[in-house]
């Protein structure tokens, strides 16, 4: 072993994140990526976890069967009275409606208002559904434009679930997790279809359409939904929150959508999430907010601690 691959094992086992990692040795978070793959490619089970605040931690695991379990807990504060997000949705990277430009928008956006976390809800990458209407026919250069070209910055980690254009992948023996977590550090795709981000005592289940979807066991009391393209908010069971989509794709050709986002704000109280406050923003090309939900959760829901 190298010499700066044993003081980057020695450091992570001191808790240390990547970017004090990379301080120490004066390389790039990203440099510092390519040397914790090639500790897994030999052998250590380096595990990640996230922050609040962005930062990431790798713990070396003695537990060689770990399960994936398509969730991602995100440590937070015991004095974050919020957490605060953006949610962004089929951008369909590679059809002629989908523009990477808007991504930036949202990065924009995230840095202007402090926020570090983004999650996405599917279809980043359109791949080999439509023949006629794509202007990145080759579903390869599609993945590489995605990997390369989708915004960077360093206080913005982006995680969520992939949707059935990614999933279509799976057939041409291609999967897109794999390349994503190879290619970026700060890109973290949970699982295909549906998956749970932590939070505190609490979590948010994100979903989108799968050809073989089977009925969820949802235990989060909030929903966040990809593959509709259109902005809608509804109570059931659940609070369910239908993201917009991040593209001029639109699956009724006679309708033209507008790209957007939500800003999503949960208030916690004593680790649970107690309210709701989320913000459809559209892109147009100024920063429109195009409708405000807001929702007192204890009011709609009771739980085994009598809430």
């Amino acid at each position: 072993m190298t010499e700066i691959n044993q003081i980057i094992l020695n450091l992570i086992n001191e808790n240390k994140n990547m970017k004090e990692i990379s301080n120490v040795l004066n390389i790039t978070e990203k440099q510092l990526y390519i040397r914790i793959k090639q500790l897994i490619n030999k052998g250590f089970m380096l595990t990640p976890s996230y922050s609040y605040n962005s930062n990431i931690y790798y713990k070396l695991e003695k537990d060689l069967n770990k399960s994936h379990e398509n969730k991602i807990d995100i440590k937070i504060s015991s004095s974050e009275k919020e957490f605060r997000c953006l949610v962004i949705s089929d951008l369909h990277i590679g059809h002629i409606g989908g523009d990477i430009r808007l991504a930036y928008n949202v990065y924009e956006y995230a840095s202007k208002n402090n926020i570090n976390i983004i999650l996405f809800c599917g279809d980043m990458i359109e791949g080999d559904y439509t023949t006629d209407r794509k202007n990145i026919k080759d579903i390869y250069t599609q993945i590489e434009t995605f990997i390369k070209k989708f915004p960077y910055d360093k206080n913005i980690i982006l995680m969520g679930i992939l949707g059935n254009h990614e999933y279509h992948y799976l057939s041409y023996g291609l999967d897109i997790m794999k390349w994503i977590t190879t290619a970026r550090y700060d890109i973290i795709p949970i699982g295909y279809g549906n998956g749970t981000v932590g939070v505190k005592n609490d979590s948010i289940y994100l979903k989108h359409w799968l050809p073989d979807s089977k009925e969820d066991d949802i235990k989060s009391k909030i929903v966040i939904q990809g593959h509709g393209h259109m902005m809608k908010s509804k109570v059931y069971d659940k609070v369910y929150l239908c993201a917009p989509t991040l593209s001029y794709k639109s699956p009724d050709a006679t309708k033209e959508l507008i790209p957007g986002f939500i800003d999503l704000t949960l208030s916690l109280e004593k680790g649970r999430f107690e309210f709701v406050d989320s913000h459809h923003i559209a892109l147009t090309p100024n920063l429109i907010e195009m409708d405000n939900f807001k929702c007192k959760i204890k009011t709609l829901f009771k739980d085994n601690n009598g809430r």
